[in-house]
C-alpha cells in the first residue's frame, strides 16, 4: 500500500512530468519548495540534470496549468517541442476529466428499489 499526504483521495490522484528549459540552481530549490507547500500536492520530484519536474497532486484541487505558472513564476518554462505541447494538452484533459469526475454526483446507489420484490 503506498502511503499518500493526509486529505489526498488516491482516486484523483495525477502524475505529470514536464520537460523544463531556464532550470538552474538558484531558482530549482524555491520551485520545489513552493509546489511542494501547496496542499494537495502529494510529491514532487526535480532532476535539474535531466531538466524535468514530476508532480503527483490531486486533480480534483489543481491543474497543471497552476503549476506551470509556478515554473514560470521562478525564471524556468516547458519545453517548446512539438512532444511536449502534445502531453500537456493530454495532461489538460486528464485534470479536467477528474475535475468533472469529483464533481459528479451518482444518480442510483446501485442497490435493489425496496417494495419491488420478485418471488
Amino acid at each position: 500500500m503506498t502511503e499518500h499526504r493526509l486529505g489526498i483521495n488516491p482516486g484523483f490522484l495525477t502524475k505529470h512530468q514536464l520537460g523544463l528549459v531556464g532550470l538552474e540552481q538558484s531558482n530549482s530549490k524555491k520551485l520545489l519548495t513552493e509546489i511542494d507547500a501547496l496542499p494537495w500536492v502529494d510529491r514532487v520530484w526535480l532532476k535539474a540534470e535531466k531538466q524535468t519536474i514530476k508532480i503527483a497532486y490531486e486533480a480534483s484541487h489543481h491543474s497543471i496549468d497552476e503549476l506551470i505558472a509556478i515554473v514560470e513564476k521562478h525564471g524556468a518554462s516547458i519545453k517548446d517541442s512539438w512532444w511536449s505541447q502534445t502531453k500537456l494538452g493530454w495532461q489538460r484533459q486528464t485534470d479536467e476529466n477528474i475535475k468533472n469526475n469529483a464533481k459528479h454526483e451518482p444518480h442510483c446507489c446501485n442497490k435493489v428499489p425496496s417494495g419491488n420484490k420478485h418471488r
